[in-house]
């Protein structure tokens, strides 16, 4: 069995700014560059659910995991990275943040 360890306590990564994202349900929204060793990113979904995907297809309201509204959520840098939001309804924000151990 092959298992991977990290750090149970991160820490925000030094340098980084949290990142808000406006998420409709007509585009699709990505992160911007994460620091270079945020290891982690941790974010909530705040006013309305959306779907995700980190396969490289495009979010749509079939398509992808739904996260729900005031719920918290965390994602390796490198899921991160290829992450695609699309808002169910309305606008929806994503307030994310850079972690490190």
């Amino acid at each position: 069995m092959n298992t991977y360890i990290s750090n149970l306590y991160l820490k925000p990564t030094d340098g980084a700014t949290s990142q808000r994202l406006s998420v409709t349900t007509s585009s699709v929204a990505e992160f911007s560059a994460f620091q270079r060793n945020t290891k982690a990113i941790t974010f909530d979904v705040q006013t309305e659910d959306v779907f995700m995907t980190i396969d490289g297809s495009t979010a749509t309201t079939t398509n992808g995991h739904k996260l729900y509204v005031g719920r918290a959520y965390t994602l390796s840098v490198e899921a991160a990275r290829t992450a695609k939001f699309i808002s169910d309804s309305g606008t929806a924000i994503i307030f994310a943040s850079e972690l490190t151990n």
